[in-house]
């Protein structure tokens, strides 16, 4: 008798054969909407787009651009900026505890860790990782956490300091959640709201269940709803119970009102955009007309998010800018002033006018020399 090879089957062939490889069932037969996954990488599209653009940085030494260091921030929390002699060149990366700490626990030194780490792509290229990991590891860079003047400013200092750049206000300890984590639970409940609305609306089509005698009955009758309504929002017409729940028990009570869903994600957005600071209607908005006044009061004070963000990024600046000679800078976005700063005659940002983000000026850090 011949031995039996494990294989592992393509499931690309069971898709094209029109089969779904995780129930085996015809893929016309299974409903193919997962809406609240679609809305959930909407959502955090959304998120990453706002925690990205609120700021803008001008003149940044190293090789990357604003967003791209925004979204580094966004997805690892905080980041510390060296100079790296051997390859010439400015670094912003996450990092590790190497050493003690000072009496308000705060890290004194540190090196540099991949920016891959604990992510798919260090899985993937083990290899690149593994050197570059290697290589950083041979960095004990003094955490500076204050202005170094000038005269007590050493060549050494320009070669083996970091400055630590946070995303928002740390909290007992020096690591902070990053802000995709933060975020995620609130993204997960709006996802689910236009779940709720959908089913809402179909439920007060008069769509019942139907009771059916077995479980064989329920697959025709399940069939046929998918097969109806296909192409029509996925909604089932009908579905088979192979219970002894009465009909009426399944359908009791009334549905809510559209209204009411698009109010309760609409308040959940204006508390998302009130993590970042950013201008929003508040978590309460009233049905009816509002008078100004109410408009106003029921606008929420986030002034002091955003300002703890835009101080926690120049102090920062400062820091860095007095080692190193850089002449880094963070600004509010033009789209959250809702004013034209640079006087280009657009209230939004531009990388066109060289000096935006991610361009060096002529007073930046060149070669070791300040």
């Amino acid at each position: 008798m011949a031995k039996k090879i494990p294989t592992m089957p393509d499931k690309s062939l069971f898709v094209r054969a029109g089969i779904d490889p995780k129930t085996g069932a015809p893929t016309r037969a299974v409903d193919q909407v997962d809406l609240k996954g679609s809305m959930k990488k909407i959502m955090r599209l959304i998120d990453e787009q706002d925690a990205v653009n609120r700021y803008k940085w001008y003149n940044l030494p190293a090789n990357i651009s604003s967003e791209e260091l925004e979204r580094l921030l966004y997805y690892k929390g905080q980041l510390c900026f060296f100079y790296f002699k051997e390859l010439d060149e400015f670094f912003f990366m996450p990092f590790a505890l190497d050493g003690s700490i000072d009496f308000y626990g705060r890290y004194n030194t540190i090196h540099p860790v991949p920016m891959a780490s604990g992510t798919e792509d260090e899985k993937k290229n083990k290899a690149i990782y593994e050197t570059q990991r290697a290589l950083l590891s041979t960095l004990h860079l003094n955490v500076v956490k204050a202005v170094k003047p000038l005269e007590d400013l050493k060549e050494e200092d320009l070669y083996n300091s970091a400055v630590i750049l946070w995303d928002y206000s740390r909290q007992l300890g020096e690591n902070i959640i990053p802000r995709k984590d933060v975020n995620d639970p609130l993204l997960d409940v709006i996802a689910e709201i236009p779940c709720f609305l959908r089913t809402s609306l179909i439920a007060s089509t008069g769509v019942k269940g139907m009771r059916v005698a077995d479980a064989d009955s329920k697959n025709e009758v399940e069939q046929a709803s998918n097969e109806i309504l296909r192409c029509a929002l996925r909604g089932k017409l009908a579905t088979g119970v192979t219970s002894s729940i009465e009909i009426q028990e399944l359908f009791e009570g009334p549905t809510g009102k559209s209204q009411e869903y698009l109010l309760a994600m609409q308040a959940l957005e204006n508390f998302r955009l009130s993590t970042y600071g950013l201008e929003n209607g508040g978590l309460f908005e009233k049905k009816a007309h509002k008078l100004e006044g109410e408009q106003r009061m029921n606008s929420s004070t986030v002034g002091l998010v955003y300002d703890d963000g835009l101080a926690i990024r120049q102090n920062f600046a400062i820091i860095a800018n007095s080692i190193w000679g850089t002449s880094m800078w963070p600004m509010p976005a033009e789209s959250v002033l809702g004013t034209d700063v640079d006087g280009d005659g657009d209230a939004y940002d531009s990388n066109t006018d060289g000096q935006n983000s991610g361009i060096e000026s002529d007073n930046d850090y060149q070669g070791g020399e300040n």
